[in-house]
């Protein structure tokens, strides 16, 4: 009686599980079709929608099948850019992130089969968040220019003199710092005592290190965090600083950021400078001094993008209706009559064939201030992208020790009034440009621009120091 039961029970499980088996079996083969061997965002690529701006994640399945990218798309593979972008799938699959600058356009992504022959997808895109962008500047400019009686709604880091003391510059320092090391990288506040005089200031650094796959190259990018002093020429010093320079320094908090998600080839330095405005004091004693977290003396320093004075700049307009002067210089500059350094041809790439930036866009008359080396053919191009000579910040510190370099600024002397003046204030710089929304797309053009110039440049053996 009781074995009867057990077989009974038994045929009726085998049933039922072969059933489930039949179900489980078709709803594999639905999966498989609904998911092919090549994703973006976990959807087939006819699809997808390709997010500017922001990580949009892919997948490709196949050994020897390939992907490629247009100019305005980026490619990461284990987080490292891939600069022609080109991959080749090793192994079964290949897991990486795609990256469509804010500006991108008719994106085509082609995926290369084992045969040689491709097909091609024309993306659909959509307005992402991108992860440097105009309005998260502009929120943290707001924050750290305004004054107010509530810690948690306005910082007030302002008055950044320095001088020996000067507690708003070193609760400001404090501030900077804390933003770096909340990020996790290894970051420490320098301090060099060079005279007891308040007219010759000692240096106090911010830096921020983050290490890379090969620690016999160095590379680094940074901007000046001090403000003119009271009295100082030609504008009679500023507390504000916003334009010059509080707003370089918010871009390298916000390139910590996003460097966060990227792997780099050498160890990199994020640097804030004290001192810029006293003669370059604050970056030379990193340079030149030996400590655990100091440009180290024994690796090759490869490339230094600096950042002073940005966003009163193209795409912005001035008044008259002329757009305001955007300048990029590489260096060192040796000959003027031919290209000296490799990261030249980069910064020509990124804002020519990435940017499609208005390269030969000129305005009739003259800019007030502009390069060093080539005024006859740049005194009124808007785009003022080359080779120069033009020094004036902290970049000259590594271009002397054989780094190439880029120097990134927009209007300044007489395209920008406010200049080294109490009334280089954040509120000055959003009339300037004629508003909000005009100022975030200017700051944010220009990061852009500096963001792919570093990526490309870390990926780039051809970059070397020209003293190698």
């Amino acid at each position: 009686m009781q074995t009867s039961s057990i077989k009974g029970v038994f045929l009726v499980l085998i049933m039922f599980t072969a059933t489930l088996s039949g179900c489980f079996g078709e709803q594999t083969k639905e999966t498989d079709e609904e998911f092919p061997d090549f994703q973006i965002n976990f959807s087939p690529p006819n699809n997808a929608v390709l997010n500017t701006g922001e990580w949009n994640e892919f997948l490709l399945v196949g050994e020897g099948r390939a992907i490629s990218v247009p100019n305005n798309v980026l490619l990461f593979i284990d987080d490292t850019l891939i600069p022609n972008g080109y991959a080749m799938v090793e192994g079964n699959q290949m897991n990486g992130k795609l990256l469509p600058t804010p500006y991108a356009e008719n994106v085509r992504i082609t995926i290369v089969e084992n045969n040689g022959k491709g097909e091609s997808f024309d993306m659909e895109l959509a307005n992402g968040t991108p992860i440097i962008s105009g309005a998260e500047w502009f929120e943290k400019m707001d924050f750290i220019t305004s004054v107010c009686s509530d810690s948690s709604q306005c910082g007030g880091y302002i008055n950044r003199w320095m001088g020996s003391p000067n507690p708003a510059f070193e609760r400001a320092a404090s501030f900077f710092h804390g933003h770096f090391e909340g990020l996790g990288y290894e970051t420490n506040i320098m301090r060099v005592t060079d005279t007891f005089s308040i007219t010759e200031p000692e240096s106090l650094n911010v830096i921020a290190w983050k290490r890379g796959k090969d620690n016999s190259c160095v590379q680094g990018m940074g901007a000046h965090m001090d403000v003119a002093i009271p009295g100082g020429p030609p504008g009679g010093g500023t507390y504000e600083g916003a334009y010059d320079n509080t707003a370089g320094t918010v871009a390298i908090m916000l390139y910590a950021k996003a460097f966060v998600d990227i792997e780099v080839q050498c160890d990199t330095f994020l640097a804030l400078w004290s001192s810029e405005e006293e003669g370059l004091r604050g970056s030379n004693a990193f340079a030149n001094n030996d400590c655990d977290y100091c440009l180290p003396q024994d690796k090759e320093l490869r490339f230094y993008i600096n950042m002073d004075m940005m966003g009163i700049s193209y795409p912005a307009k001035k008044a008259n209706g002329d757009p305001f002067p955007y300048h990029a210089w590489s260096g060192p500059d040796i000959d003027p009559d031919v290209q000296d350094v490799a990261i030249t041809t980069i910064l020509d790439y990124v804002h020519r064939d990435v940017l499609n930036a208005p390269m030969d866009m000129r305005i009739e008359g003259e800019y007030g201030a502009g390069c060093e080396q080539h005024w006859d053919d740049h005194y009124n191009l808007v785009m003022d992208v080359h080779e120069d000579t033009f020094g004036r910040s902290d970049h000259v510190t590594f271009r002397n020790l054989g780094a190439q370099t880029i120097f990134h600024l927009g209007a300044y002397d007489e395209d920008y009034s406010a200049y080294h003046s109490p009334l280089d204030t954040f509120d000055n710089m959003i009339a300037e440009v004629g508003g909000q929304e005009e100022l975030e797309k200017s700051i944010q053009f220009v990061m852009w621009a500096a963001l792919i110039e570093f990526m490309i440049a870390d990926q780039t053996p051809e970059i070397r120091n020209v003293n190698v």
